[in-house]
């Protein structure tokens, strides 16, 4: 694997090299770019680590590449007028690579276990994306709660249907057989009667039902439109172009406070470390009595050592304390910068909601329109009809029917109005065919989310269980294989639980070595099961390992890692590939 970085971090100079598989030693002195080139080879396993994370404060343009395979991967970044641009070819985008790449005292979980806290569900949902598993069940699980609320709903219709279906026949069945019973009591005359009268009386309750129907629907078209009304001058008045100006140049503002902070806080850290590599330059000499600064070669008095030490003491804490307050003040403005984000997102959001209001307005303008020209057609209608059959009332009324007849011909007037009544409440509900379905559609809907809800369900009790064995059975196997004696195992609670000799013990009262091997065997076990990662680095400073014991870490590391890269601190500068056992671990 070719490597290649220029201007990431600490690096300012390009450089480059090359790693053969197996184990890689780096050494270097502190303050000489270990962090920044692990950074880089980090930034190609996660996007997490932002652009600005990685590029140098005073560069215009840097990059990391890497050649793997025959393939490069690469991020490259350009500093732009407002910002900074990238392009990127990464070999993985895993959030899970912070975790699970790079084994040294800042790993979230190193520094848990060490400090004796043995609650790891965070760690084990995190790196077997238990997390994602049970999220997802529960969106689908609301799916298919408001699917079975909405097919009960739509079978409460359905039966709705029936049952007035079965009145209406019920009618038909009581008129058809008061038809028969008038007509066999009444004479021709009375028949003519009816037969006026009924077809009348139908024609203009036909038209009122019409009517009614498409007033009913001019009504809530028009309840529609005030509602939108209401809701345009609602979020019209939620949105101000001087809100938006005024946020766009707080952005600016900030943005350029940003940069000015983060020029002065990478200045201080520099200042920073050239004091703290003086004061040891100071503090070598008061130990050794010199007479000659090392810095500047002139003839110093030895006992004024000790008041230049204090000296640049004071100057440290008080450069320290002015960085924490440039960190603080960074924060803050990063803070602020995100609620003015969201704030203009939110704000765009509104807009696009006007906009899509304000079509629907005109919408029901034009059908509101609509509605009402066929109102008015369907009252010339029935003003006609009532003109037309008013002409032969002094016929019908000149025509006598029996008491029979008329009570009879009641009967079936109140019958048809109510049915009448029926057949508007079926017009309501839709049709039977159509609901069945959409009954149909909804049960099948509904039997594949509960399948995938049983999946997930299933597939979350496999990870719990697989994770829990999987750092059982590689824990213990690796405690035997570093010769702890000791067993380790998850439990029920996604704590850690340590035992010897059957009986438990306080992660607090293992040694640091101990507790720094449980951190690194909930690692590697997550490496063994959930992730696959090209390269594994792990800092010296961070393992307590004797030789023996490091070595057999170094083997096993290569069984999991193509590339198994080890930081150290040294005076000198040296990259080595060498077997696990070569190494020597310094003093």
């Amino acid at each position: 694997m070719k490597v290649r970085v220029f201007n990431i971090g600490g690096i300012t100079q390009e450089y480059s090299l090359e790693l053969e598989k197996g184990v890689t030693s780096y050494e270097a002195p502190n303050a000489y770019g270990k962090t920044s080139l692990v950074r880089s080879l980090i930034s190609l396993l996660t996007s997490s680590i932002k652009a600005e994370d990685l590029l140098n404060v005073f560069a215009d343009s840097g990059y990391v590449e890497a050649e793997l395979d025959n393939k490069l991967y690469y991020r490259r970044i350009k500093r732009i007028r407002n910002g900074l641009g990238e392009e990127k070819n990464l070999i993985m985008d895993d959030d899970r690579a912070l975790l699970l790449t790079y084994f040294s005292p800042e790993n979230r979980l190193v520094t848990q276990i060490l400090s004796g806290d043995g609650n790891v569900e965070w760690f084990i949902s995190t790196t077997s994306k238990i997390n994602e598993i049970k999220a997802k069940k529960e969106e689908l699980q609301k799916l298919l709660t408001a699917e079975i609320n909405a097919r009960d709903e739509l079978q409460k219709k359905y039966n709705n249907i029936r049952e007035i279906q079965a009145k209406i026949r019920a009618i038909d069945e009581e008129i058809d057989k008061l038809e028969k019973e008038r007509e066999s009591s009444s004479n021709i005359v009375a028949k003519t009667t009816y037969t006026i009268t009924l077809t009348r009386q139908n024609k203009i309750n036909e038209i009122l039902n019409k009517i009614k129907v498409k007033k009913d629907e001019l009504a809530n078209l028009e309840f529609a439109l005030k509602k939108i009304e209401e809701e345009i001058q609602n979020k019209e008045s939620k949105v101000s172009p001087d809100i938006k100006t005024q946020l766009e140049k707080e952005m600016e503002e900030i943005n350029e406070k940003l940069k000015l902070k983060t020029n002065d806080r990478s200045e201080l850290e520099i200042e920073l470390k050239v004091l703290e590599r003086v004061l040891e330059e100071v503090n070598e000499s008061d130990r050794h009595h010199l007479d000659t600064c090392n810095v500047c070669g002139s003839k110093v008095d030895p006992s004024i050592w000790k008041e230049r030490a204090e000296i640049i003491s004071r100057e440290l804490r008080d450069k320290t304390s002015l960085l924490d307050s440039l960190r603080n003040d960074i924060i803050g403005l990063q803070k602020r910068k995100e609620e003015i984000d969201l704030r203009l997102k939110e704000l765009q959001t509104l807009e696009n909601e006007i906009a899509k209001l304000k079509a629907k307005k005109e919408e029901l303008i034009n059908r509101i329109g609509s509605v009402k020209f066929q109102i008015d057609d369907l009252e010339r209608q029935r003003r006609e009809t009532e003109e037309r059959f008013s002409k032969s009332e002094s016929l019908s009324g000149a025509i006598a029917t029996n008491d029979d007849s008329a009570s009879i011909l009641k009967r079936i007037e109140e019958l048809r109005k109510k049915r009448e009544e029926y057949e508007y409440e079926l017009q309501l509900l839709g049709i039977p065919s159509s609901i069945l379905e959409e009954l149909k559609e909804k049960e099948e809907h509904i039997e594949q989310l509960q399948k995938k809800v049983d999946e997930l369900q299933v597939e979350y009790i496999r990870r719990l269980t697989k994770a829990r064995e999987e750092f059982n059975r590689i824990a213990n196997q690796l405690l035997k294989r570093f010769e702890f004696d000791m067993d380790a195992e998850i439990d029920g609670n996604y704590r850690l639980i340590v035992k010897r000799k059957g009986a438990i013990i306080d992660i607090k009262k293992l040694s640091s070595s101990e507790r720094t091997t449980l951190a690194l065997i909930l690692v590697l076990s997550a490496l063994r099961a959930y992730f696959k990662t090209p390269y594994f680095i792990i800092d010296e400073s961070a393992m307590t390992f004797d030789q023996k014991r490091f070595n057999r870490l170094l083997e096993y590391l290569t069984e999991i890692a193509d590339y198994v890269i080890v930081t150290r601190s040294s005076e000198n500068t040296e990259i080595k590939t060498l077997p696990p056992k070569q190494i020597e671990l310094s003093s």
